[in-house]
């Protein structure tokens, strides 16, 4: 857990930050003043993942939301914080039960040119990105009903157990951006996922992962995103150039 919480520290430490950066910008001259890169910050919450939950597994519910620091409508460091519950059934007939938090670390880059062709920094009102992520679960589980099978003795029996660990992976994120009226912004994003590494010897005994998804194999997800978006007046008046 000390790691993670080292984590969701320093991302809270660059947003803040830049924040205080932007309050705090310096004239340099009265024809040259020196723009704070900071720009804004954004806050969403993932729709698609409580119905993506009930649609696939009613076992699984998933929720999720994002805040992420808009560098020079560029780069946007983002933190993803979330919560599952799980109680389901596995494919061998045992049941798996687990609530646990999850978070993710990364950063977006917008592909959308920056610039025009004077070379000055344009705003991008909305954009299409790329990003990578590094998440993170510490899970508390039971699994009931495991089936055993005596191959001397020829006799069935069934095994309970109960446990705790954590899983990590990365992550490459596809999506776009879009905004609305007044400052509230709505996207879309395709991940896939890797699973890096597990606590455990046997990384299946923590069957399903909160934040990633079985931990048999890689997962592909979809999210769909609405939220508000804070511009610095900097951002405010190039947007109505």
């Amino acid at each position: 857990m000390s790691h993670l919480k080292r984590h969701i520290t320093l991302a809270l430490f660059i947003s803040m930050s830049g924040f205080l950066f932007a309050q705090n910008e310096v004239v340099v001259s009265s024809k040259n003043k020196s723009e704070s890169p900071f720009y804004g910050f954004s806050a969403h919450l993932d729709i698609a993942s409580p119905l993506m939950g009930l649609a696939t597994d009613r076992g699984i519910i998933e929720e999720e939301g994002s805040f992420d620091v808009n560098f020079l409508d560029r780069f946007f460091p983002i933190i993803e914080l979330g919560y599952a519950s799980v109680n389901t059934q596995a494919n061998n007939g045992s049941m798996y039960s687990a609530t646990a938090p999850f978070g993710r670390l990364g950063v977006n880059f917008n592909l959308l040119k920056t610039k025009d062709k004077e070379g000055n920094l344009k705003p991008s009102r909305n954009y299409a990105y790329v990003g990578v992520r590094y998440g993170m679960s510490f899970v508390n589980y039971d699994v009931s009903n495991i089936p055993l099978t005596s191959g001397y003795w020829n006799e069935n029996q069934l095994l309970n157990l109960n446990g705790k660990g954590y899983g990590g992976w990365g992550e490459v994120v596809a999506g776009v951006r879009v905004d609305m009226a007044k400052g509230f912004t709505m996207g879309w994003s395709v991940r896939v996922k890797l699973f890096l590494h597990s606590s455990l010897e046997n990384k299946q005994e923590m069957w399903y992962v909160p934040g990633f998804g079985k931990s048999s194999g890689n997962a592909f997800t979809l999210n769909y995103t609405l939220g508000y978006t804070y511009r610095t007046k900097t951002e405010r008046l190039k947007l109505k150039k």
